[in-house]
Formats: C-alpha cells, sequence, structure tokens
C-alpha cells in the first residue's frame, strides 16, 4: 500500500507539474522574443530625430551631419553591435553594411509599414521613418537566433528544477504520510499473525486513523471471542471427562468381576479411545501453529529410548536407525511429532504379542524425512479402516493411528501403512523437510 501510494502521488504531481511547465517554458520563451524585438524596435525609433539632420546633410552636402547620425547608430545597443543599418531617402547605405533585402526595404519605403521576416539565422526587423520633407528613410535592425533566446535555457533549467523539487516534495510527504497508515496496517497484520500462532493474549493497539483503528478493533473483538469459546470448550471436555470415567470405571469392575478377559480388553480399548477422543478436543482445531518447527530426529531418538526400556521389560527385541548427518528440522511442533509416535508405539505394544520386535528408522529422502515403524506382529488386515478415528479391531494396530495421520498431514505429509520387512505392519510418515 506505501508504494501504491507513493506512486499515484508522484504520477499526480508529475503531471501536474508539466500541466504548468510546458506553458510556462513556451511563455518564457515567447517574453524572451518580445524582449529581444522590443529592444531592437527601440534602438530603431532612437534614430528618428537623427535621420532629420542626416537629410538636411544629404541637401547640403555637410558631412558632419552624416558623422553625427554614424555616431548616433553607435550609441544604441544593436548599432554597437553592427545590427542596424539606416537608408537615406536617396539610398545611402549607413551602418551595418550586411547585404540586405532589397525588395524587404523597396516595400517599407512605399508603404511605410513597420514588419519583420525571418532570414537564414535571425530575426530581421524594418520600420519606416518619415521626414519632415515627407521622405522616407528606411530602418533595419538583425536579430540572431542566440540573441533571441539568450535566457531561455536558463530559464527552462530553473522550471525543470523547480519541477523535480516539487516531485520530489511531493514524494517525501507521501512516503511520510504512507509510512504511518502502513505502520498502522503493519501492526495489525502483525498482532493477527501472533494470534494464528496461538498467542491468546496478543491485542491490536488502534492507531490515529479512524478506518485503520476500526479496523485494529475488530480483531480485539474477535480474539475475546475466542478466548470466551476456549474457556467454553475447555469446561466442556471437562465435564465430559467426568461423565465418562465414572461409568467406565464401573464397567471394568464388571468386566473384572466376570473374570472376562475379552470383555477386559474390549473395556480397555474403549478406554483408550475415550481418552484420545477427550486429548483431540483439548487440542486447538488447528494444530499447525505459525513457524511451529521441531527436530524430527531429536525427537524420535527421544520417544524411541522411552519406548525402548519397556520393549527391555517385555523381552521385545528392537532396533532404532536414524540415518540422518544431524538434525532435520519439520514444520510440525514437537508434541504432535511425540504423540505420533507414542501412538503407533502404544498400538504396537497394545496389539502385538509379547515379545514382537519392532524397528524404528528415520532417513531423508529427495528433502522428504521418511519415518518407518516396523513391527513382527499379525498386521493390519483393513489398512484404510483403521485410520478412522474410533476403529478397533482384536488384529488391528489401527487404534490412535489418526492421531499419526493428523501429524503428518499438518506438517504436509501424510501417512503410509505398509507390510514390513519383519513380516508384520509397516507404518510410514513422511514430513517435508524445511531449511
Amino acid at each position: 500500500m506505501r508504494r501504491r501510494l507513493l506512486g499515484i502521488t508522484i504520477a499526480t504531481t508529475a503531471l501536474v507539474v508539466i500541466a504548468f511547465a510546458i506553458p510556462l517554458a513556451g511563455l518564457v520563451r515567447s517574453v524572451a522574443r518580445d524582449r529581444a524585438v522590443s529592444g531592437a524596435e527601440r534602438d530603431a525609433a532612437a534614430l528618428a530625430p537623427v535621420l532629420a539632420l542626416a537629410e538636411n546633410a544629404q541637401a547640403t552636402g555637410n558631412a558632419d551631419d552624416r558623422t553625427l547620425l554614424l555616431a548616433a547608430i553607435e550609441q544604441t545597443p544593436t548599432g554597437a553591435d553592427r545590427r542596424l543599418t539606416v537608408w537615406l531617402p536617396d539610398g545611402t547605405q549607413v551602418g551595418d553594411q550586411t547585404l540586405s533585402d532589397e525588395s524587404a526595404v523597396t516595400l517599407t519605403r512605399e508603404r511605410r509599414t513597420a514588419f519583420s521576416q525571418r532570414r537564414a539565422g535571425g530575426l530581421e526587423i524594418y520600420v519606416p521613418v518619415v521626414t519632415g520633407t515627407d521622405e522616407t528613410s528606411v530602418i533595419r535592425a538583425r536579430l540572431t537566433d542566440r540573441q533571441l533566446e539568450r535566457g531561455v535555457t536558463t530559464s527552462w533549467l530553473a522550471l525543470g528544477g523547480i519541477a523535480v523539487t516539487l516531485v520530489v516534495a511531493a514524494a517525501f510527504v507521501a512516503d511520510r504520510l504512507a509510512r504511518s497508515l502502513t505502520r498502522e496496517a503493519s501492526a495489525l497484520a502483525s498482532t493477527a499473525r501472533t494470534l494464528a500462532s496461538g498467542d491468546p493474549e496478543a491485542r491490536v493497539r488502534p492507531g490515529t486513523t479512524p478506518e485503520l483503528a476500526d479496523a485494529a478493533r475488530a480483531p480485539n473483538l474477535l480474539a475475546d471471542r475466542i478466548d470466551e469459546l476456549r474457556a467454553a470448550e475447555r469446561a466442556r471436555v471437562a465435564d465430559l471427562s467426568h461423565r465418562l470415567r465414572t461409568p467406565l470405571t464401573a464397567l471394568r469392575l464388571d468386566a473384572e468381576a466376570a473374570r472376562d478377559e475379552e470383555l477386559v480388553a474390549d473395556v480397555d480399548r474403549l478406554e483408550a479411545a475415550v481418552t484420545d477422543l477427550i486429548h483431540a478436543a483439548q487440542r486447538p482445531l488447528h494444530q499447525r501453529s505459525v513457524r511451529a518447527r521441531c527436530d524430527l530426529a531429536a525427537v524420535v531418538r527421544e520417544r524411541a529410548e522411552f519406548w525402548g526400556a519397556l520393549a527391555d521389560d517385555d523381552e521385545r527385541p528392537w532396533r532404532l536407525d536414524l540415518a540422518v548427518p544431524g538434525s532435520v528440522e519439520v514444520e510440525v511442533g514437537a508434541d504432535e511429532v511425540a504423540a505420533a509416535v507414542d501412538a503407533v508405539l502404544d498400538n504396537l505394544f497394545n496389539h502385538t504379542p509379547d515379545g514382537t520386535g519392532y524397528a524404528v528408522a528415520l532417513a531423508v529422502e529427495d528433502r522428504i524425512a521418511v519415518l518407518r515403524i516396523d513391527d513382527g506382529g499379525p498386521g493390519i488386515a483393513d489398512p484404510g479402516a483403521v485410520l478412522t478415528r474410533g476403529h478397533t479391531s482384536a488384529r488391528s494396530t489401527g487404534l490412535g493411528l489418526d492421531i499419526a495421520r493428523r501429524a503428518t498431514e499438518v506438517a504436509g505429509g501424510e501417512l503410509i501403512i505398509d507390510r514390513s520387512a519383519l513380516g508384520g505392519a509397516s507404518i510410514v510418515m513422511r514430513f517435508p523437510v524445511v531449511e
């Protein structure tokens, strides 16, 4: 948004500056031309009183009066630059001896009208002067293109500098204003990300912009509502736990009193399913928090060693193979990975005969971390059904595999059930490796 506001301001200011600068540039050029022409016409008009003396000199043959005319021509700026010429009524040319346009001189004398015309490299101005004897003299003033354009380049550079300064100033002011707006928007986005990462205390501090302040109050209300819903959810889960534990305990006592091992096993599976249900209800709906990562190798090693101690007590042979050079970062929390490993190994211990061996292996293949847990048990008859929440079977290791499946999907991976080389089930969890 900041870049867009800055671009709009610069474009708008540039258009306004151009709309004013181009006409001003033309006006400056016109003023410079008019100034040069006016100066030449003024110099020509200044010779009118002297021309009477020149005419007298022509009549009397007095050379001093002719000299006076030459001196008068030299006193004018145009004459001093050898750009002023006078044709007396008898055709005598005084002053600038540059070749002239005879037709223009004749036209000026006959019509007694001043005019100007373009010649190569400049402009010529012809002015008629009528003396007291009704004779007409002609004055020509020459102006070069450089004289007509004098000061134009400097004025244009000044206009360009002013235009650039205005655009830069507008960009600076717009950037400051946009920064104040984007600062509030960035704070709003940052707080939203913090809330998404699982921090319930994050709140937005409304700024001074009314619209953004109103937008900032909305996520605060949403966060408060989430807190209320979370508290209500915890209360319902606690009530559910209390309501289910009591009949389950009574059912277990009845099963043990009946000494029915199959019934006791069914009660155990039911209790495990209820426990998993309660734990799932206590977890947030979106387990994948923003930037939640863990070292998969470290978690697997820790949980494998924990279960290895139990395996040694049950005389279960087991093996841990970590074919990774070091840490393996995956985008899922350590708690979720640990819960997934625990769910798979707990099913293995509960649903395979005592003494059944297993192997835990971790390797990285094409930026994919592959966690494989193999066992030598009876295997899984229906791999698709065991991933359904709450499914149980006397010959399956499927109870709780839904936990492992959800953990891999949270990380962007998948869970695969296959046949292991040990003869039983092979639970393969694939996690994309992150930088």
